[in-house]
């Protein structure tokens, strides 16, 4: 009857230790999601809604909370789990090498992070696209860096030259050496030589030729923008792989529409094509009709008939079949003034000739795709569903729909997180974004598809052929899933 009496009082103090003790565990999961709402409240009021909206991990963290609860129950079974049967509990003995101290595991949200740098305009007029950047890659964090391995900070790059070096000095102080911005070409010569002198990388959203080669071992510029010249090769090898070889340009006046032009030249000659025409128009209706009036009348003729460059063989009788118009016509341009263009080449092919038209991924907007008369047109680009899926969850986050370039900073944010996974230190070197662990793709999948870091600070990508219809872009040659190595 005394062993029974025992035995209940034993039971009833475990009972009421393992109470107390549960008890204790609820509230200590309670604090943390009081914890959790005034971060969320914080965020909140400290960027007005810009910051990635967390209200759709109240769920995650409940069950968070939940499972510490069963936890805490499961915690109390064993802490508790006394003897009730007759026999003497066994006392164990304790020895000294139990007392020794033992290093205790890190939690991983603890260990030092790479810190990234988000270096955009955040104050300027551009204030709008640099928090849809900033966006993109906090979304990005959220879903692709389990391991907590990289932390991001916005910087305000400000707008003229010289607010921009002061505020690079910011990121040098701070001891950040991976930088993702600034967005705007005429910010990378600012910077430059300050990058290199303190060991930082940067990655500009830029696709500026002239930036190239503005980095070594030590630091300097990634360039991240689609490249021109990746852009003109690729649809000039479709258009030759579908048998078309007669190429023209109608082009801007300017650097640009310059450059756009020798590349096409370059490629077209270079893989045995025809390159008729070029044409170049200042921004007015007059002189954009006289540039496609003279491209669509445009021709040359066949070697057999000519002596030197297009000078007619004497005694030669040219007809209308001798003349090769263009089947291709380029143009390097968007929205109103793309329109004006291709609604002047309907009005003044009154011939009916075939013209199938290419751009360039300038042309990968929604406006595109509302205007009828560049329905069937092609344009080298990344593949569109992915971006549709991000923008859809950019979308749910943020409430409103991101810029077509913020899939660049999603991506370069993704690099980044996998390029921390095999680091085991702070240090930031060249190699750790030209050396691929991947050795069958050498690369990164994106949402713009397969992308790498070149030791010349070129970003290169594989890009689709996109036809534009309405109201979207549907893809008719997939981008390549990997890069031979280089």
């Amino acid at each position: 009857m005394k062993k029974n009496i025992i035995n209940h009082q034993l039971k009833s103090q475990t009972n009421e230790s393992s109470k107390k003790f549960l008890q204790k565990q609820i509230c200590e999961s309670f604090i943390i999601y009081k914890t959790y709402l005034n971060f969320k409240i914080y965020c909140f009021k400290t960027f007005h809604q810009r910051w990635l909206n967390i209200s759709n991990i109240n769920n995650f963290i409940k069950t968070i909370i939940l499972s510490l609860i069963l936890l805490s129950a499961s915690s109390c079974a064993s802490k508790f789990d006394y003897n009730f049967s007759n026999k003497k509990p066994e006392i164990k003995k304790t020895t000294s090498q139990q007392l020794e101290s033992k290093p205790l595991p890190v939690a991983v949200n603890y260990q030092k992070k790479i810190k990234v740098a988000m270096f955009l305009p955040f104050s300027g007029k551009n204030k709008e696209l640099a928090w849809s950047l900033f966006n993109s890659a906090s979304l990005s964090v959220f879903e692709n860096d389990v391991n907590y391995k990289i932390e991001i900070i916005p910087i305000d790059s400000k707008e003229n030259e010289g607010d921009i070096e002061s505020s690079f000095q910011e990121i040098i102080d701070k001891k950040i050496k991976i930088v993702v911005g600034p967005i705007f070409n005429t910010s990378i010569s600012a910077i430059e030589k300050k990058a290199k002198e303190n060991g930082i990388f940067v990655i500009s959203f830029s696709n500026n030729p002239s930036s190239i080669g503005k980095i070594n071992t030590n630091g300097g510029i990634f360039i991240a923008g689609i490249m021109p010249e990746t852009q003109i090769d690729k649809i000039v090898n479709f258009a030759l792989d579908k048998d078309k070889k007669n190429f023209a340009v109608i082009a801007p006046n300017n650097s640009y529409g310059e450059m756009i032009t020798n590349y096409l030249k370059k490629f077209v000659q270079n893989r045995d094509g025809n390159f008729i025409t070029s044409e170049f128009y200042e921004n007015s209706d007059k002189d954009i009709d006289r540039a496609v009036s003279r491209v669509i009348s445009s021709f040359i003729l066949p070697d057999s008939l000519t002596v030197g460059k297009n000078k007619i063989k004497q005694n030669t009788t040219i007809t209308e079949f001798d003349k090769i118009y263009p089947q291709i016509i380029l143009i390097p341009e968007s929205g109103k003034i793309l329109s004006k263009i291709v609604s002047s080449i309907k009005k003044q092919n009154t011939d009916e000739r075939e013209f199938q038209l290419i751009g360039t991924s300038q042309w990968n907007e929604i406006s595109t795709t509302n205007d009828i008369n560049l329905y069937g047109a092609w344009i080298p680009a990344p593949e569109n569903e992915p971006f549709r899926n991000f923008e859809k969850n950019y979308y749910h986050h943020f409430n409103k729909l991101p810029p077509r370039i913020s899939s660049i900073a999603y991506d370069l944010t993704y690099a980044i997180i996998e390029i921390s996974k095999n680091k085991t230190d702070q240090k930031i070197k060249l190699s750790d974004f030209t050396e691929y662990s991947s050795k069958t793709k050498n690369g990164f999948e994106g949402l713009d598809g397969m992308f790498r870091f070149l030791p010349n600070g070129i970003i290169q990508r594989n890009l689709a052929i996109l036809q534009v219809s309405s109201g979207k872009f549907e893809t008719i040659e997939k981008s390549s899933k990997n890069f031979l190595k280089y």
